[in-house]
């Protein structure tokens, strides 16, 4: 089902239909240095991931569900605590492209979050490093 949905999504691109969508752009530059480039097209339940340049040469994703918050709620309350401690699991999926790859998924669950950097450490849904 989820190649069927593929193939009508890229007939209609083909014939010039555009079915809407967002762009996630990643870049990060130190010192005038690319460390990290990267692009993240989503549209209907098709998420392209394009690696542009990295510098250790792959791009490494995570993707976490998307009712995890961006950072750690401020609250005490047991429903914040319950959300805090599913966001703080493993991320649905990590993968790595090498610079200058693409991968496309299709039907990733609507509102996902994606962290990109350069190397393959842990993250959390923060994006910021996992602790050691």
């Amino acid at each position: 089902m989820r190649n069927l949905m593929a193939l009508l999504y890229y007939l209609c691109a083909l014939f010039g239909c555009s079915v809407g969508g967002t762009t996630i752009e990643h870049h990060t530059i130190v010192d005038g240095v690319d460390i990290v480039d990267s692009r993240v097209r989503i549209s209907e339940r098709i998420a392209r991931f394009e690696c542009k340049t990295s510098r250790s040469g792959q791009c490494h994703y995570s993707l976490f569900r998307s009712d995890c918050p961006a950072a750690a709620p401020a609250s005490g309350a047991a429903a914040d605590a319950a959300a805090s401690a599913r966001c703080a699991q493993a991320p649905v999926e990590r993968f790595a492209l090498a610079a200058g790859a693409t991968r496309e998924i299709v039907g990733v669950a609507a509102g996902f979050k994606v962290c990109v950097s350069e190397d393959d450490g842990a993250v959390k849904a923060d994006c910021k490093p996992a602790a050691q």
